[in-house]
Parts: C-alpha cells; sequence; structure tokens
C-alpha cells in the first residue's frame, strides 16, 4: 500500500465555547496540524473532520487546500459530551474504502476523553492499514473528573462503566500525544501503547523581533508605564478572579493588564472589575491576528494563572516574542516553562503568589528567553509528527 490519507478528527463543536464558531472551525488544533501537514507534505491526502451542534446536514468546505467534513450532531449537552452518528458512518465508509482502495489510512482524534471517541472505537473494526493516533487537549478521564467535581458521585455506576469501557477501547489506539506527566503515568498504567508528550506549534512570524516603542504608540499605551496581558477565555477556571484581586491589591496605577479574550464569565468578570473599583484592567475581548501580535510586542510580561491546563500555546508565544511568564504548576505548563528561566512558575489560586510574581517579572530586562521556543515551531512539530506516522505505518 502506497498511498496515504490522514484525518484529523476534531472532538467537539466549536459553538460550544465560542461566539464565532464558523471561523474556530478553522482555528483549532485539529484543523492547524491539517494545515501544516498540507503545506509542508503537499502530496498528502489530509481531510479535517468536526461535529457541529449548529449544523443540520453535512457541509463540506476547503480551506488551504484541506478538505473539512462538518458533520451534524444527535447529542450535544456539552464539550466532550456529543455524538454525530453520520461522522461515525462516515469513518466506518471510510475504512472500508480505503480496504478496496489499498490506501493505508491515519485517524487522528483531537481530545481522547469524549463520548465521541468512545463511540468511534467501540463501533469501527481495527484494519491492518488503519493506525489511530490521540491527542490530548487536556481533558481528563471518567475518574480523575469524579475526584475533581464530588456531585458527580451521585452518577457514579455511569462513570464507573465510562471508565471500564474507556480502560478497554484505548486498547485500539497505537500512539497517544499527551500534555502533562500525569496523563502519560495514567495511560502508561494502562496500555501498551507509544506516548509521546507534544505540544501545539507555532508559526516563524512570532520569532520577528518586535519592538515595544512603535507597537505602544500603535496601541495608545504610555511609553513609561507597564503592562501585563492575559490572553485566553475568560472563566473561573482560569484564575481570572485571583488575577483581578491581586492587581486590585498591588494597587499601582503604572501596572496594567490588559486582558484580551472571550468566554462564559467574560461579562462576569467585567461587571465585578467595575463593581470593585479596579481601575487597572482593561476588558478587550478576543483579538487575533496580527492585532494580537502587537499586544505582544507592546506588553512587559504576559500571565497565565490558571487551575487547570493542558500545554496553552499563548505561552509558546509569548516566548517566542521574548516576553518572560507568569504560568500555574498546572498541566503541561512545568515542562514548558522553567522556572527563573523563561519565566515564574506559581501556585494555582494563590494571589499571594501572582502578586509577588507580577513584581519581580516586570524588573526582568534584556533576557533570551526566544532562544527556548525554536522547538515549538510547526515545522518541527508536523516533522515529528510525520515521522511517527510513517514508523507505524
Amino acid at each position: 500500500m502506497k498511498k496515504l490519507k490522514v484525518i484529523q478528527i476534531c472532538g467537539a463543536s466549536s459553538s460550544l465555547i465560542i461566539r464565532d464558531y464558523e471561523e474556530d472551525i478553522f482555528r483549532g488544533w485539529y484543523a492547524q496540524i491539517g494545515f501544516q501537514l498540507k503545506k509542508h507534505s503537499p502530496s498528502l491526502n489530509v481531510e479535517c473532520w468536526t461535529p457541529e451542534r449548529e449544523y443540520a446536514k453535512e457541509d463540506i468546505k476547503i480551506k488551504n487546500k484541506v478538505k473539512f467534513r462538518i458533520f451534524p450532531t444527535d447529542v450535544s449537552i456539552r464539550h466532550g459530551m456529543e455524538i454525530s452518528l453520520s461522522m461515525i458512518r462516515a469513518l466506518k465508509e471510510e475504512i472500508e474504502k480505503s480496504q478496496s482502495n489499498k490506501t493505508r489510512l491515519i485517524l487522528h482524534f483531537h481530545e481522547y476523553h469524549t463520548w465521541q471517541t468512545y463511540l468511534i472505537l467501540l463501533l469501527i473494526q481495527k484494519k491492518e492499514n488503519v493506525k489511530i493516533f490521540a491527542q490530548h487537549h487536556g481533558g481528563r478521564n471518567p475518574l480523575s473528573n469524579l475526584l475533581k467535581y464530588k456531585r458527580l458521585f451521585l452518577f457514579f455506576p455511569v462513570i464507573a462503566i465510562m471508565q471500564f469501557f474507556e480502560n478497554l477501547l484505548f486498547k485500539k489506539i497505537d500512539l497517544f500525544y499527551v500534555l502533562s506527566d500525569e496523563e502519560k503515568k495514567y495511560l502508561k498504567d494502562k496500555i501498551k501503547a507509544k506516548i509521546i508528550f507534544q505540544t501545539m506549534g507555532i508559526e516563524n512570524y512570532f520569532f520577528k523581533e518586535g519592538n515595544q516603542k512603535k507597537a505602544r504608540e500603535v496601541l495608545g499605551f504610555k511609553i513609561n508605564k507597564k503592562y501585563l496581558l492575559y490572553i485566553g477565555r475568560l472563566k473561573t477556571t482560569k484564575g481570572i478572579k485571583e488575577l483581578l484581586d491581586s492587581m486590585n491589591e498591588i494597587g499601582d496605577k503604572n501596572i496594567t493588564l490588559i486582558l484580551i479574550g472571550e468566554g462564559s464569565d467574560f461579562h462576569k468578570f467585567k461587571e465585578y472589575a467595575k463593581k470593585q473599583e479596579i481601575s487597572n484592567v482593561n476588558f478587550l475581548g478576543a483579538i487575533y491576528g496580527d492585532k494580537k501580535l502587537e499586544y505582544l510586542d507592546a506588553c512587559d510580561a504576559l500571565i497565565l494563572p490558571s487551575h487547570t491546563e493542558g500545554a496553552p500555546v499563548v505561552l509558546m508565544e509569548a516566548i517566542a516574542k521574548n516576553l518572560p511568564v507568569i504560568a500555574t504548576n498546572v498541566g503541561g505548563i512545568p515542562k514548558m516553562i522553567k522556572n527563573n528561566r523563561e519565566g515564574i512558575i506559581i501556585r494555582p489560586k494563590s494571589k499571594e503568589d501572582i502578586k509577588k510574581a507580577v513584581v519581580n517579572i516586570l524588573k526582568w530586562m534584556g533576557k533570551d528567553i526566544r532562544k527556548y521556543a525554536y522547538k515549538y515551531k510547526w515545522e518541527n512539530i508536523i516533522k515529528d509528527t510525520l515521522g511517527d506516522y510513517y514508523e507505524l505505518l
């Protein structure tokens, strides 16, 4: 078999977590890997599949020479709890087709602790020409969710069954890409598949030398002030309340916090800051592309005080822009950020840690931290991914 086809499979609808879901379909991790595979290996047959609860029937779109198949959902409760039966049927047809036309097939799942992944693994027949890759996006196994959210003990029998099926079905997976040592240990105790730590990648333009003075002039920032930047979804588990409270307690009018992003708690936190009269914070909403680069150039440090994380892309982007970071010791962050090298590691939910780190990191001058970001270039990530594909085939 000489031909190879790769299908990147998204685990959930974009509309569950973001308003401009039509655009987010092309921003997701699964889509970025699809684009990069096509860019670095143009002859490769690449498709991206995703469920989308806002669609009534399947739709096909072409973006950057990659075919996207968007399937309606039959069940859509929340992120990770979605099922698209039409996607599963199409996948079974794709496997049968690959057998008849002698094509090697890679199924690359994005987030595997999901109902959709469980059902696909349950219903498809594993063939010799088909290899399954599973990419961790920071999700947790059923029992870990139970320990984190005590209210789920009401559903213990259901969760126990889900855990049983996960242990059984994951044996069909040939390779796991994980985002933390905890996830690696969890899988290693249960399966014999290959397990590799792998993040998303970043484009080369993030490594371009920035001009802080020029960026501040464009954005209307004061030249002699200090600016702290947060980029991400605005919700409780991102540590936004602790961050706002810390800025309030620091009370330095020469330090301003810029918050870029939307999320389920955007208006709640904006109102909270107003009620608490926290004047040194600005909520800017979602910003992408060149404008986001200007904010990275203009600011002095990036902060991500999350309670839980995978391997945040924004940390790679900040380091590539030579911007020091403050981040919590959760998920894959300790594998990405070494304390006092690329930035400062803090405990989650600690206002004291945030305040101390902000004061310290704003004193950093002239450190070369960009050199630690080169391994995150897309070309390196894709080179490794293609190597893994062909090694297993």
